[in-house]
């Protein structure tokens, strides 16, 4: 197969050598008790948290994406879901499947990786190397926590928020994969797409004793408030959101509600959607501040079930579902 993002093999590498150039790039961890071997071993104290994260061409590569995009992405997805729980994320395990046309630039895809693993204070520490028609890119992410933060802490009072930036993916989504028209304010969306940013370690970590329930934002915000909700089995009212100024304005001139671009539009934000106790969110918010991360209170927790809308009903459960006839994620391919 032919990939239209880069030109024939140029010379033939073997395994090995990709390998070696590989270790050129990342930068070792002096935690490493094995070193480059079969296996690795770190020693830790505390609550190993994990994740796998899977980067795959035919369904997650958005047109105009660099490799260096891809594998930058590939570890932001992977750390998320670790950091979002209250982990301190320490290190990644890599699983990489080239296709024959993509070896000769694969260092292109290992410098994302490295530049993703320094934003984020975390080491590659192995991984695996193999031969595949489509590229995939699995991130197997690790982290050590002493307090877990579940989906499933969300009490009746406390005070819905978001941690990261203004919404935006779903204007970049619907450029890219829907064939809405160019807007003027689309440059920050897609650079939100492409090199998604999660929410500074440093501060999720100083905040997670108000913490009650925490999820990150990956699959789209509805279906992000759905899960919360249901895994709390709470109802969460929605107050407000923090919608991007490029969000407002391009849905303004495709004749769309913003609120519903943004509700149901999106994916892969990796904003950290959780719930605080109400006489923590001050708190929450100047820490929030010290460390130059955005934080906003969108809304409440209440009793019953579901997720709505304040003054304007209920929100409807739908969002990225791999497998699921018309999800907006089910798209043959993102390769064009």
């Amino acid at each position: 197969m032919e990939h239209f993002y880069l030109p024939h093999l140029l010379h033939p590498v073997d395994e090995e050598e990709l390998i070696a150039q590989a270790w050129t790039i990342f930068r070792k961890d002096p935690a490493e008790l094995l070193g480059l071997d079969d296996a690795q071993a770190i020693r830790v104290r505390g609550t190993l948290v994990l994740n796998v994260d899977v980067f795959d061409e035919s369904t997650d590569w958005l047109p105009g994406m660099a490799l260096s995009d891809v594998g930058w992405r590939a570890v932001m997805a992977g750390v998320s879901d670790v950091l979002v729980k209250g982990a301190k994320p320490l290190g990644i395990l890599l699983a990489v499947g080239l296709p024959e046309d993509l070896v000769e630039a694969s260092r292109e895809l290992f410098a994302g990786v490295e530049e993703a693993c320094e934003e984020l204070g975390v080491k590659v520490w192995g991984g695996d190397l193999g031969a595949s028609e489509l590229l995939y890119v699995s991130v197997t992410a690790v982290g050590v926590a002493g307090r877990l933060i579940s989906r499933r802490g969300a009490r009746p009072g406390d005070v819905l928020m978001i941690a990261g930036h203004e919404v935006l993916t779903p204007v970049a989504y619907a450029l890219l994969l829907k064939g809405a028209k160019p807007c003027k304010e689309a440059g920050e969306a897609l650079r939100a797409a492409f090199r998604p940013k999660l929410v500074k370690p440093e501060f999720w970590l100083e905040v997670l004793d108000s913490v009650t329930a925490s999820i990150d934002d990956s699959d789209g915000l509805a279906l992000t408030l759905h899960r919360l909700a249901e895994a709390s089995r709470v109802r969460l009212v929605v107050e407000t959101l923090p919608l991007s100024h490029a969000l407002v304005r391009c849905a303004e001139e495709w004749g769309l509600d913003p609120l519903e671009l943004a509700l149901y539009g999106g994916g892969e934000e990796y904003n950290f959607v959780f719930t605080v106790e109400k006489e923590r969110e001050v708190e929450v918010l100047e820490r929030a501040r010290k460390h130059g991360v955005k934080a906003w209170r969108v809304g409440r927790v209440e009793e019953g079930s579901g997720v709505y809308v304040e003054g304007l009903g209920e929100v409807e459960r739908r969002g990225w579902l791999h497998f699921k006839p018309g999800s907006w994620g089910s798209a043959p391919s993102r390769v064009y």
